[in-house]
Formats: structure tokens, sequence, C-alpha cells
């Protein structure tokens, strides 16, 4: 697409290639005095891990790609270049043997991480793409920390949140936002860091590798009980971490009211006691009402409100900090405009009327919930 081959020649025409270092102090175009500036990740290597008749497939950047541009917003997205993570970094969440494991199923040529599940693939540069989405997720992290941007969003494949310490799954091979997390606090001595998840399957990797680490709050709005069976509200943390994971589970039919109402009455309050210095968000568009992958009934409209709400706490906590990462959303049309309207939030650009309205089954009353929620979470 024209807009993706733009972005790709401004990064090379801004020199971003040769500061890709691993500390990424420069990631970015200096912020200009009184501008908004997103900054965006966009790698070629994330279109080749592909596997057409997969649901997580490189169409979705695709799809992505000419909504931005359909909308103009290309050239109004500052360009953050991707590197490869080192192999130090993937250390920060997985063990050197899954390491050396996905590096050699990608080298010869790829397949499934566990054919017995046949869920998770690989190609023959999927395991490059995958350090290039971790690299990627540190890149516009400290970008954001540093100020050279004042939010972003790395679109990036494959994504992380399913990934275990030694275990790919849900499409998923390395946890890129725990390591960029843990990037924030090696490279620029963070303290705290929340990971916000409104995916609608249940960031059981982001989970494990966090729920006994007091420095990253992890908090996730997803369909329970539902793939992968993980995310009961009374997970809240162990040890020190004790009330640092959050999960706000709702059953099928949860809509833009339950998520709405649980940010408000639940996330934010643990997020404000919390007091994160840069936010974290896995951005999954699959709880959309006309995604095939799930039972929510979340509209275009809802996941920029919520977006809103995100970017308005990050202001109020942590200077406006906030770094999103593509998660799930696996029809075309609804992940597209969720994207792009999420980008015009993180713009402050007027919001394009959601072209596909709100969901024709009424959702469903998860008021019970919300109380019980608020309850576990002491809110």
């Amino acid at each position: 697409m024209q807009g993706r081959r733009r972005f790709i020649e401004n990064v090379l025409k801004l020199g971003l290639m040769s500061t890709a270092t691993l500390a990424g102090v420069s990631c970015g175009m200096p912020v200009k005095p009184g501008t908004q500036r997103t900054g965006v990740v966009l790698d070629e290597l994330y279109f080749k891990h592909d596997l057409p008749e997969h649901p997580e497939n490189a169409q979705r950047l695709v799809a992505i790609d000419k909504e931005l541009e359909r909308r103009g917003l290309w050239d109004k997205l500052t360009p953050v270049q991707a590197r490869l993570a080192t192999n130090e970094e993937l250390l920060w969440a997985h063990s050197q043997n899954y390491i050396d494991e996905i590096e050699s199923i990608s080298e010869y040529g790829g397949g499934f991480f566990d054919p017995y599940v046949g869920d998770t693939y690989l190609n023959e540069v999927s395991f490059d793409a995958a350090k290039m989405a971790a690299g990627g997720a540190i890149q516009m992290n400290l970008a954001v920390y540093d100020r050279q941007v004042d939010n972003g969003f790395a679109l990036l494949r494959p994504p992380g949140h399913h990934a275990l310490e030694s275990k790919a799954m849900g499409f998923c091979l390395f946890n890129s936002d725990v390591i960029a997390a843990r990037a924030l606090q090696k490279y620029r001595g963070v303290k705290r860091v929340a990971i916000v998840d409104f995916d609608v399957h249940h960031g059981n990797g982001t989970q494990d590798l966090t729920i006994d680490d007091p420095s990253i709050m992890a908090v996730s709005i997803h369909q329970h009980p539902y793939w992968p069976m993980t995310g009961l509200a009374e997970m809240t943390g162990t040890g020190e971490a004790k009330g640092t994971n959050v999960n706000c589970p709702f059953g099928s039919g949860a809509g833009n009211q339950a998520y709405l109402r649980v940010f408000d009455e639940v996330i934010l309050p643990k997020l404000q006691d919390f007091k994160p210095e840069q936010i974290i968000v896995f951005a999954g568009y699959d709880a959309h009402w006309r995604d095939p992958l799930a039972e929510h009934r979340v509209s275009v409209d809802g996941f920029n409100h919520l977006l809103q709400r995100l970017k308005r706490t990050a202001q109020d906590l942590c200077g406006g900090r906030l770094a999103l990462s593509l998660g799930g959303g696996y029809e075309l049309e609804p992940l597209a405009h969720c994207v792009a309207g999420n980008f015009e939030v993180l713009l402050d650009e007027p919001l394009t009327p959601d072209p596909l309205g709100e969901s024709p089954r009424l959702e469903n009353d998860y008021s019970e919930q919300l109380e019980k929620l608020k309850s576990i979470h002491r809110v």
C-alpha cells in the first residue's frame, strides 16, 4: 500500500535505522512544542510471518494499512523504527531452551509449535518476526517514555499475550509487552508499569510472567469461561504482588456498557492506587460484535471510548505515557476500523462515525458481576 511504502521511506529518510540501538535512546523524531505526536511501529517482517488460511494472518495488517491510508492518517503519524530484540531481552520473559526451540522450528521451515493443538504456527521468518515484534514494542515504549512521541501504537505481529515462559500458544510466540515493561525498568529505571489488556481472550502469558512481580500491574478484561480458560477474578497476584493482577471476566454477550463500567469502577481506581509510570496496552479487538472467535458485543465506538479513558488516565497518572501493541481481531473490516479509530483517539483527531454501528443483539446485563469484581478487587 502507498501509505505503508511512504512510512518505510520516511523511516529511511529520517535515518532512524542507524539509531535503533540497544537502549533505544533515539527512537523517533523530536517532539515539536505544543503538538500531539503519535508514534507508529511497522516492519516488513510483520507481514512475512504468515499462513493465509490461519485467522492470524498478514491480511490483518493489509486491512489496517488500507484504512489508515483511506482516512489520511499515515501522514499524521511519526515513524518509530523497530529492531530485533536481543537474546538477553527475550530472557526477561522466556527460557533459553524455549528461545532455541522457536529458532530451530523456524530455521527448518516452520510448522506448528504443538502439532497436536495446531493453533500457533511458524514459518521460515517467524523467529525473526517475533524478535522484531518484541524489539518494536521495546522501541515504542522507550520512545514514549523519552517523550520522542506523546503516545504510540506498535502494529506488530505475531502477538504475545498468551506466550508463556517456555510455551507458544494462542498465535503468540514472545511476550512483547512484558519484555517492553522490563526494558523500561532496566534501561530507564522505571519502578511501576501497568499492562492493560482488552483482548477478548485472557492474557494468560502476561499473568503468569508477572503474577509475583509487584512492579508490573497486569489488567485484563476478557470473556470467561472461554479459551484459554484462565483469568479468574480471584487470581489477584501472589506474595508482595497481591492486588497487582486485575482480572475482569465477563460471560458471553458483554458489550460497551460492561467494558466501560468495569474500567470506571474497577480498573481506574486500581491504576490510581498503583500509580504507574507508563501504561502499556495490549490492544485486541476480538471483543467486537462481528468477530468470529468470541462472543462479546463491543462496537468500534466502544473501543474508542475505552481508549479515551485510558488516555485520560495516562495523562493524570504518568504524564500521558501510553503505548499500544496490536493484539487480536480476526474479522478484517471491524479490525481496520477499530485500529484506525484508536489512532484518531491517540492523535486527538475528530472521530470518524462508526460505520458498523452497535451490535444488533442487546448486550447482557453484568451489573451483578461488576459488584462482585469491586468486592474482589477492593475498590
